[in-house]
């Protein structure tokens, strides 16, 4: 409504949804990788790695920029194989919300 209506964001909220969508899309595809164990998938051998960087990201700070050493990590497991199988049976594991709108709308699903 705020954007339909021209009501700017202020700096603290920017940076507030900002730190949101980082924790957004690495904790929503932490909830798809977990849940591609119920569903008997595994992410691909060269990703493998990457599961375990998902695994110990940190939140980011105020005014820390989105960290790059997560961006090819996370568009690899986004395209791989096993989990857009998992990303399609999402229904069976009854993923979040916010995991959900996070990755088909978020930077993973558009590079």
């Amino acid at each position: 409504m705020r954007l339909i209506h021209k009501v700017p964001f202020s700096a603290s909220e920017v940076e507030d949804y900002r730190q949101l969508v980082f924790d957004n899309l690495t904790r929503g595809l932490r909830y798809l990788l977990d849940a591609m164990e119920d569903m008997d998938l595994k992410i691909s051998g060269e990703n493998l790695g990457h599961g375990d960087l998902i695994d110990g990201v940190r939140d980011i700070r105020d005014g820390e920029a989105f960290p790059i050493d997560y961006y090819e990590p996370l568009k690899a497991l986004w395209n791989d194989p096993n989990v857009q199988k998992a990303w399609e049976r999402g229904n069976e594991a009854a993923l979040p919300e916010k995991c959900v709108h996070s990755i088909t709308r978020g930077s993973i699903a558009s590079s």
